[in-house]
């Protein structure tokens, strides 16, 4: 799986978690966006979705918040 394929998801999933500044809700955003990408029309595998929140948790640690 190449992540540059879901720069897109990926950005939306980095710009509502960075809008959070609650931790229980960052964790419901996640838990939401799995649900998501889980069904179709993506139909990711839960490895597949790992990597996509492994991204979104880097890029969010950098930003410092």
């Amino acid at each position: 799986m190449r992540l540059e394929d879901w720069e897109p998801t990926i950005q939306k999933i980095v710009d509502e978690t960075n809008h959070e500044p609650n931790e229980r809700r960052r964790h419901k955003i996640f838990t939401a966006w799995r649900s998501k990408l889980e069904r179709e029309p993506t139909l990711l595998s839960p490895h597949q979705i790992d990597e996509i929140v492994r991204e979104v948790r880097r890029r969010f640690v950098n930003t410092g918040l």
